[in-house]
C-alpha cells in the first residue's frame, strides 16, 4: 500500500480538499472529501492509503458510515475512469450522492502497478482538528438583492 499525507487546501459549499504535491509526477494528488463525512471540527492532515484491487468490484465491503460517527476511517473502491497527462481520474462505486469521496485524479506513481481498481483509505488525524485551513470558494453571506 502507498500511503500519503495530505494537507487542506479548499473549502466548496459541500465538499472540502485535501492535497500533496507529487514532485515525481509533476503533479497534485487532490481528494475531495463531502463535509457530512469529515468529523468536526476538520482536521488540518488526513493520510490516504492507496492499494490495488485485484478481486471482483461486488466482493468489496466499503467502510460503512454510520450516522453520527464521521471520524470513522473511509475505505473505498474506486474503478479507473480516464487517463489525463499526469494522472487518472478514477470514481467510486454507487450513486454520487452516497459516495465517501470525490472522484479522485491520482498522479501515475501513486498508482501501484497502473492498477484499474483501487482500495483508497482514509484515515483522520485527529490530533489537528480544527486545523482545517483551506481557503473558502464560495461566499458564506449571500449579497443583498438590488
Amino acid at each position: 500500500m502507498i500511503e500519503v499525507a495530505l494537507e487542506p487546501s479548499k473549502e466548496t459549499v459541500t465538499k472540502l480538499r485535501w492535497s500533496a504535491y507529487v514532485e515525481e509526477d509533476n503533479a497534485p494528488f487532490e481528494l475531495y472529501i463531502p463535509k457530512w463525512r469529515v468529523p468536526e471540527p476538520w482536521p488540518g492532515r488526513i493520510r490516504v492509503g492507496i492499494a490495488a484491487y485485484k478481486g471482483k468490484p461486488s466482493a468489496f465491503k466499503e467502510s460503512p458510515f454510520s450516522e453520527g460517527r464521521p471520524e470513522d476511517p473511509i475505505r473505498v473502491l474506486v474503478r479507473r475512469v480516464s487517463d489525463l497527462v499526469h494522472s487518472v481520474r478514477y470514481a467510486p462505486l454507487g450513486e454520487p450522492e452516497s459516495w465517501q469521496i470525490g472522484e479522485p485524479y491520482i498522479p501515475y506513481s501513486l498508482i501501484p502497478g497502473g492498477a484499474d481498481w483501487l482500495v483508497i483509505e482514509v484515515a483522520w488525524d485527529l490530533r489537528s482538528r480544527g486545523q482545517f485551513g483551506g481557503v473558502p470558494t464560495y461566499r458564506e453571506d449571500p449579497l443583498p438583492d438590488s
